[in-house]
């Protein structure tokens, strides 16, 4: 039956639409650095191109706080420690263009004290002051994802939950004033995948960065992606804003053409599919 399956989906849709099946998410925003204390309020904003349910298409989220005391590594995203944290997606689901988050379990617009987003969509949410990673990286109440500055800090979505040093992500950013020691040279390090930003490779001293935010400054990624052909039709640039409201995080990716109901249920089939298929063969 997953046989017969299969040679249908191929005999009966677009190459290019079996082509971006594996990259249904996009990063589209960020708290990196709240106001007060930074655990367990700091979240990314995600968005979804086709529908996933992560039941049957797991994924990872990694966040990189690299320092001048624990810089980038041969390992990469996989460092774990005080370096490289990691939240699975196993559970839940969404639907093409919706936004959702995963982070800390405060979720708070701003850190301590700011206004409740808990009515968003949290695919996963934990207290990273008290609980390690899934997969790796240590608890810190000061924080799992990094602030920027100096040495980039960066976010990573994976289309699985087995992660090698090699493994490249989806999509991915780094942000901050400068690279620095978050490059380890020009074969190892965070890998990179291709979209707008990056042309795959690792991290190098030259690699593109978002802004830098300060405190209480949440960064709000503008760009347009066409989930068809899975290519980036307008850049994503970085704004800084303090938000005062939830609204504020409103989301300022957009995905072109507005892809049509009927086109949102097949890549939405695809990707149940394409989990079947993996679940099948491991």
């Amino acid at each position: 039956m997953i046989m017969k399956m299969k040679s249908l989906l191929a005999a009966s849709i677009p190459m290019a639409a079996l082509a971006v099946a594996h990259g249904q998410i996009l990063i589209s925003g960020y708290m990196a650095n709240p106001a007060s204390t930074d655990s367990p309020y700091e979240y990314v904003q995600l968005m979804a191109t086709a529908n996933v349910d992560f039941s049957s298409t797991p994924m990872a989220v990694v966040f990189a706080n690299s320092t001048s005391s624990t810089p980038g590594t041969a390992n990469g995203w996989i460092q774990g420690g005080s370096t490289t944290y990691e939240l699975s997606l196993t559970s839940g689901s969404v639907t093409a263009g919706q936004v959702f988050y995963v982070g800390g379990s405060g979720e708070l617009l701003n850190g301590s004290g700011s206004a409740s987003i808990a009515d968003q969509t949290w695919i996963r949410a934990v207290n990273t002051a008290t609980t390690g990673g899934d997969l790796f990286g240590s608890a810190a109440s000061g924080g799992v994802v990094g602030n920027g500055g100096s040495q980039a800090d960066g976010i990573a979505v994976f289309n699985t939950t087995t992660l090698t040093a090699t493994t490249v992500p989806i999509d991915a950013i780094f942000y901050g004033s400068a690279v620095g020691t978050a490059s380890t040279g020009t074969s190892s390090g965070y890998t990179l995948p291709v979209n707008d930003l990056y042309t795959g490779g690792v991290l190098q001293s030259g690699s593109a960065l978002m802004p830098d935010p300060a405190g209480g400054q949440y960064t709000q990624l503008t760009g347009s992606y066409n989930p068809g052909t899975g290519t980036w039709t307008g850049a994503r640039t970085g704004a800084l804003l303090t938000p005062a409201v939830e609204s504020d995080l409103n989301t300022q990716i957009t995905l072109v053409p507005e892809p049509a109901s009927g086109a949102l249920a097949l890549l939405g089939l695809v990707t149940g599919v394409a989990g079947i298929l993996r679940s099948r063969k491991s």
